[in-house]
């Protein structure tokens, strides 16, 4: 099932990196067509779900530790929709001020 999930990602994204077996890391650098990153999130979520079966979260920042702060948080709080995004400085400090880094 892992495979199946990486091969979806792989799909959406130029470069993923796999992390373990049920996480990876998705490099959009240089992505022109995606305008609004939580969209984005979101496909990626459906896309996973239609094509495995398999609910996801996603987190959304400029670096690995920040992202995967972000899933943390997709996961925590179903107002998310499964999916954060902390580009904005601002929402990263706020995040950082209401989780325990033990928790990431």
């Amino acid at each position: 099932m892992s495979a199946r999930v990486m091969s979806v990602l792989e799909d959406m994204a130029p470069a993923v990196e796999v992390y373990s077996i049920d996480e990876a890391f998705l490099d959009l650098t240089g992505v022109s067509h995606i305008h609004c990153l939580e969209t984005f999130g979101l496909q990626v979520r459906q896309r996973v779900m239609r094509w495995t079966g398999i609910a996801t979260g996603v987190g959304i920042a400029p670096t690995k530790t920040l992202a995967k702060l972000a899933n943390h948080a997709a996961k925590q709080y179903p107002a998310t929709g499964g999916v954060v995004d902390l580009s904005c400085p601002e929402r990263q400090r706020r995040l950082l001020r209401r989780v325990p880094v033990a928790d990431v």
